[in-house]
């Protein structure tokens, strides 16, 4: 059984490994390690640093044009993103992990045009499967146009995204294992938009106009405005400083509270050391 990988690069150009052509071999996605710190002789904390993985691909095609054609178009899209400093993305199953391709080693390329084994270093500095699940929250005015509402997340490409969508809901299923960092999405207009989740606050010290939205991102650390004409805005120092805004969601059921008078989007952010087996 081969694997099944797909690979997107930061302009979202797309490139399924593991089929027409080109295809992956056992490799070591899925394995992992933390590096530990010790004190008095025992283990006190656990982090990640850089890891680097390797993904082995043998390119096969019946035409020489376009085993050349694949060749090439793998450099190619692989490469935008070390040039750019902007990490792709590697997705196994619901999970993708942002990484960079940073090494590239053939063999059995002088065959044939069509064949060529290549493995493919893969380096991250963020070690964690992600996947993305949105919960739509709307009051009675925004659930008419609730699908056009989504558009602030839409991608070029299918992305592990699992979008689904409660009018005036008050709970919040957090599916993983642990809490679960977020990426809140208010929509304006609105004044000092509070939100409670499990009886945590979440607020923001701002004026959020019509057809604008404020994002508040725990992984980035960061809290942002997005105006009419796409300016962004920092808002970090408007946050509620009385309630940790960057609290992670808790694994199960959620209650979610809120003053009905805006629209939200809650992206839940799951994290895991390798991707959920299937």
């Amino acid at each position: 059984m081969l694997e099944k990988v797909k690979f997107i690069n930061h302009m979202n150009e797309a490139m399924d490994w593991g089929s027409n052509g080109i295809y992956v071999n056992q490799n070591d996605l899925r394995n992992y390690s933390w590096d530990y710190a010790k004190e008095n002789n025992k283990i006190s904390a656990f982090s990640q640093s850089i890891v680097k993985k390797s993904v082995p691909i043998v390119i096969a095609c019946q035409s020489e044009d376009e085993g050349v054609a694949i060749k090439n178009r793998l450099f190619e899209i692989c490469e935008k993103d070390v040039l750019a400093t902007q990490h792709g993305r590697l997705i196994v199953g619901d999970y993708y992990l942002k990484c960079f391709v940073s090494g590239s080693s053939k063999t059995e390329y002088l065959k044939h045009k069509g064949y060529l084994k290549v493995t493919l270093t893969i380096v991250t500095d963020y070690p964690q499967w992600i996947k993305e699940s949105t919960v739509t929250f709307r009051n009675d005015e925004d659930s008419v146009a609730q699908e056009g509402a989504k558009r602030n997340l839409d991608f070029n490409v299918d992305f592990a995204y699992n979008y689904a969508s409660e009018l005036h809901g008050n709970t919040l299923n957090n599916a993983g294992f642990v809490g679960t960092n977020f990426r809140l999405i208010i929509y304006g207009a609105c004044t000092t938009p509070t939100i409670y989740i499990s009886g945590h606050r979440y607020q923001v010290n701002r004026i959020v106009e019509a057809n604008e939205y404020l994002t508040i991102d725990s992984v980035e650390k960061t809290i942002t405005l997005t105006k009419r004409n796409g300016e962004i805005v920092n808002c970090f120092n408007f946050r509620d400083r009385d309630s940790y805004i960057f609290e992670k969601i808790p694994s199960g059921s959620n209650v979610v509270s809120w003053n009905g008078d805006f629209g939200f989007d809650i992206v839940l952010i799951e994290e895991r050391s390798e991707p959920k087996w299937t």
